[in-house]
Parts: structure tokens; C-alpha cells; sequence
């Protein structure tokens, strides 16, 4: 009964998912992604004739047995184009048989070596083009505004650029091989099984479509089950990578347990639904299994009854059983192809959506680059909302000179660091101007506007790279005398000098081999390295 209820199951699902598995997406995505081939058309065109001589061996491959079985066991004569061999065949047999039992192990080595360069060159390619994808959208992700990123998981952008484009390998590269080469070796079978006994290829065919109309009607269901199951994928990911950033603070509240439970039930989520998915595959397989069976068993009693009646020779019958199951292979291998490219239009899907996204804050088309800044900040009548309907600012105006320094106090959420995203243009005011030496601050590039200004924020951030790196971060080509100069004003100086390689000491993630204070004091060494106009401290 559970076998029907898969049936069924995989029934329901198939309808949108033969929806949304559909060449009109498909063809996006190749001319969304499709430009990176361009790069490596020679590579391709290297695994494409690899593939065309895999192909080439693999339909001579059961012809050395038939030659044996008809011609020296039988002692048939050999046909008309191949009648200067007959006196080597007559008087020599053994050497013959030595011969073709030599070409048997050649037609394998060459496939080997021609399979080999096609798989090398196929992963090369694919790893290549996934490598360049990767960093296509993490250049984007760069580009993105701060609304975009506040609203996105952490965990989820990570499986989006290590698991997602590891499976673009499979719709980019991998689909348009395979279906070459099962089409391409599917065709030769059939023209030459049709010019040995075109009756005998026509039965041979026809189990073809029950497998053609299976497939149709239950194979794409799959992609629905697989989307599922990639999206729990995602939520463990997410989980995981949110655990681990807060650990310290998982552990303080003593929260151990909860975040064990949170984990453990999207876990077990995750492998229901891979459990599920993989026992409806296995049904879909042990029913093609049996189609299988009925082809082969269909074309071994009327291939024997021709070879009876003298219509073919036995073995024409190896070739054409050999053939069959080769066919058979191919097709049930389509659907694990589809399957697989079911699986890489989503992550394709997911990239895509990626890259459509556009920066809420950009660059007027008319911006110009500032070089150079005094430092007069006015906000005049600035209101803000992050979210419709509920203003964190209204009607804001204020000024502040050159040299000036003051101080924005105010209770926790009162938007203070909402005045610094708007001055740094992470997000634009829906009301009201800021300026910047008299100048809207739309008038100038964000990148030019950044760069003329400091900030130390709330969290002391550092990366993994040395204590020198992390502060000359602050500058780009900063020289050594320039770092230990803003090290020593930042009182950070003699620690630095404690540790085991001095500046060169390579700090851990998030800096946890410093204290909360000394982190800071590499933060601030960052922030006066950079020697701008206009520096803002959110609250070190």
C-alpha cells in the first residue's frame, strides 16, 4: 500500500512542479549565467570532442564479440565489405581471436583515457565558472543596501555562496554534456541497430514510450519534494551559523539546552524530508527497474526467434541486448539528470533573485566624486521610517561647524544611530536634506562621501589577518610607521608589543584573543589611521 501512496504522493506534487521546472526558466538562467562561458570556450569545445570519441568506443565496444561468436565460432562468413579479412579468418583463427581479444582491452583503455580528459575537463570547467558565479555575487552582495542585509540571514547568504553555486556546476556545465551524450549515443544505437534488422529495432523501441510517459507523468514531482528538502537544508544552516556567532552569549544565559532543541527539531525536519524524498525516488526507480526488464526480456525471445529462423546472427543478438540496456540506462539516467538540474534551478532561482535585487540607496546619475571635505553637516528637517507608519525621526533639523565637536544623547532607540546610516547614506531620508559643506549629500558619490569620514561603531569588529592588517584596514597602502603612529595614540601600542608577534600576530575570528577593551583600541587605531574630517563615534 505505501508503494501506491509514493505513487500518489509523487502524483499531486507533479503538476507545479512540471510548472516550475520548465525551459522558459531554464533559458533565463543560460542567459543569466551564460556569459561566463566565454572564458572558457576552448575547455568546453576540449570536453565536447572527448565526449564525441567516448561516444565512438563505447558504440564499438560489443563488436569484437560479436565478430567472435559469428565469424569464428560459428564460422559465418563475414559480410561483403570486410571480405578481404576472410583468408586471415580461414587460416589464421587464433591470431584473429588474439587480435580482437587485444582490441577489447584497447577499446577500454581508449575509453578510459577519452572519459578521463571529458570528466577532467567538465570539472574544471564547471569548478571555474562556479568559482567566477561566487564571486559575481559577492560583489553584488557589496553593492547592496544595509535594508537588504539587515533582512537577511547570515547562515542563508553563506549556503546561498558555498552549496547553491557549488550546484550550478550541474545546470551550467553538466546538463548540456549529458543530454549530448545520451542523445548523441541513444541516436547511434538506433541507426545502427535500425541497419542490422530494422524489425528487431522497432521492438526493441517499444517500451521506449511507457518509459518517455512514466517520467512525464511522475518525474518532475520530484522537484517539489528536493526544493523542500534544500530549503530545511538552509534553515539548519542558518541555525548553525547563528549559534556559533553568539556562542559567548548562548553560554552566559545558559541557553545551551533551548539552542539544542531549536537545532535538533529543524534537524530532524531536515531528515524527514530527505527520508521522504529519497523513498519516493526509490519508487520511481524500482517501477523503471521493471520496465527495464519487460524491454529486455521482450527483445531476447523475438531476437531469438531471428536468430532461430536464421533472420540474424547470434551475434547481432549480443549487439542488440548490449545496446538495449545501454538505452535503458540512458533513459532511466535522464531522470536522475532532471533530478539534479531540479536541484540547481532552484539554487539557480535563489541566485538569480540575488542578483535582481537592486540597492535601495544609489548614486545619482549626475554625482561627482569630493576629494576633499570641511566638515559642515546640516540636517534640515530630515524625517525617517525603517518601517511604513512608524517614524524613528520627524522633522529633525540641526547644524554642526567645522572643528565642532557634540554629542547626540538619548534613550535606546531614540535613532541616534539612524542619524549616522542617514549622514553615510546607508539609507535616504523619505523627508527633508542633509548637507555636507552646503552640498546635498546625494550630490556627491557614496563612495567618495564614505571615504571622508570615520566611524567607530558600537561593536569593535576585527578580521581574521593580522593585528597590522586589521588597523591598516583603516587605509589602504598604509606603511608600517603609519600604523604603529595611530597603534601609540590609540594606547594600544604596548600590548600590541606583548603579544607573541608583536603586529604580526594573526588575530582569531572576531578578534577572541583579545579582551573586549583592547579590541577596541584596535578599532580605534583603525579609525585614526584614516586622519578624515568627519568622525563619528556610535558609542565605543
Amino acid at each position: 500500500m505505501k508503494f501506491f501512496k509514493h505513487l500518489r504522493d509523487l502524483r499531486k506534487m507533479n503538476k507545479k512542479a512540471s510548472e516550475e521546472l520548465n525551459l522558459k526558466k531554464l533559458l533565463k538562467i543560460y542567459r543569466v549565467f551564460g556569459q561566463h562561458y566565454k572564458k572558457y570556450w576552448k575547455i568546453i569545445a576540449a570536453s565536447f570532442l572527448s565526449l564525441f570519441a567516448t561516444i565512438g568506443v563505447t558504440v564499438l565496444t560489443p563488436w569484437p564479440l560479436k565478430i567472435i561468436l559469428d565469424h569464428l565460432i560459428l564460422n559465418k562468413e563475414l559480410p561483403e565489405f570486410a571480405a578481404f579479412l576472410r583468408p586471415v579468418v580461414e587460416n589464421s583463427p587464433r591470431i584473429v581471436l588474439l587480435s580482437l581479444a587485444i582490441s577489447i582491452v584497447l577499446l577500454s583503455f581508449l575509453q578510459a583515457i577519452f572519459s578521463y580528459f571529458n570528466k577532467f575537463w567538465l570539472s574544471k570547467t564547471g569548478d571555474s565558472i562556479g568559482a567566477d558565479i561566487r564571486e559575481r555575487v559577492f560583489a553584488h552582495l557589496n553593492t547592496l543596501s544595509l535594508s537588504f542585509h539587515e533582512g537577511s540571514r547570515t547562515g542563508k547568504m553563506i549556503y546561498l555562496l558555498t552549496s547553491d553555486i557549488g550546484k550550478m556546476k550541474a545546470v551550467l556545465v553538466n546538463f548540456p554534456q549529458d543530454v549530448m551524450h545520451r542523445v548523441g549515443l541513444f541516436s547511434t544505437y538506433i541507426v545502427l541497430m535500425a541497419l542490422l534488422n530494422w524489425k528487431l529495432c522497432l521492438i526493441s523501441l517499444a517500451t521506449f514510450p511507457f518509459f518517455f510517459l512514466f517520467t512525464r507523468f511522475f518525474g518532475a514531482g520530484m522537484k517539489k519534494f528536493t526544493k523542500k528538502s534544500r530549503k530545511q537544508e538552509s534553515e539548519v544552516a542558518s541555525i548553525l551559523s547563528e549559534n556559533l556567532q553568539a556562542m559567548s552569549l548562548v553560554q552566559a544565559y545558559g541557553r545551551e539546552d533551548t539552542e539544542c532543541e531549536r537545532f535538533t527539531v529543524e534537524n530532524k525536519a531536515s531528515l524527514k524530508s530527505k527520508l521522504s524524498t529519497l523513498k519516493l525516488y526509490r519508487t520511481f526507480s524500482r517501477i523503471l527497474d521493471v520496465l527495464v526488464g519487460l524491454g529486455i526480456a521482450s527483445i531476447l525471445y523475438f531476437g531469438g526467434k531471428f536468430a532461430l529462423g536464421g533472420e540474424i546472427l547470434p551475434g547481432t543478438l549480443v549487439i542488440f541486448v548490449t545496446y538495449l540496456q545501454d538505452m535503458f540506462g540512458t533513459v532511466h539516467n535522464f531522470n536522475e539528470i532532471f533530478l539534479s538540474l531540479a536541484k540547481s534551478q532552484a539554487s539557480a532561482e535563489r541566485l538569480m533573485e540575488v542578483l535582481d535585487e537592486e540597492s535601495t540607496v544609489k548614486d545619482r546619475s549626475d554625482a561627482i566624486q569630493i576629494e576633499k571635505l570641511n566638515g559642515k553637516i546640516e540636517f534640515k528637517n530630515v524625517s525617517f521610517s525603517y518601517k511604513k507608519g512608524k517614524k524613528v525621526l520627524n522633522n529633525l533639523s540641526f547644524e554642526v561647524q567645522p572643528g565642532e565637536n557634540i554629542a547626540l544623547v538619548g534613550h535606546s532607540g531614540a535613532g541616534k544611530s539612524t542619524l549616522i546610516s542617514l549622514l553615510l547614506r546607508f539609507y535616504d531620508p523619505q523627508e527633508g536634506q542633509i548637507f555636507i559643506d552646503g552640498e546635498d549629500v546625494r550630490k556627491y558619490t557614496m563612495k567618495s562621501l564614505r571615504n571622508q569620514t570615520t566611524i567607530l561603531f558600537q561593536e569593535a569588529r576585527l578580521f581574521q589577518m593580522t593585528v597590522k592588517e586589521n588597523i591598516a584596514f583603516g587605509k589602504k597602502g598604509a606603511t608600517e610607521e603609519e600604523v604603529i603612529r595611530a597603534a601609540k595614540l590609540a594606547e594600544a601600542h604596548n600590548f600590541i608589543m606583548r603579544m607573541p608577534k608583536g603586529y604580526n600576530t594573526m588575530m582569531y575570528e572576531g578578534g577572541e584573543n583579545l579582551s573586549g577593551g583592547q579590541k577596541q583600541r584596535i578599532n580605534i587605531a583603525r579609525a585614526i589611521i584614516r586622519d578624515k574630517p568627519i568622525v563619528i563615534l556610535d558609542e565605543p
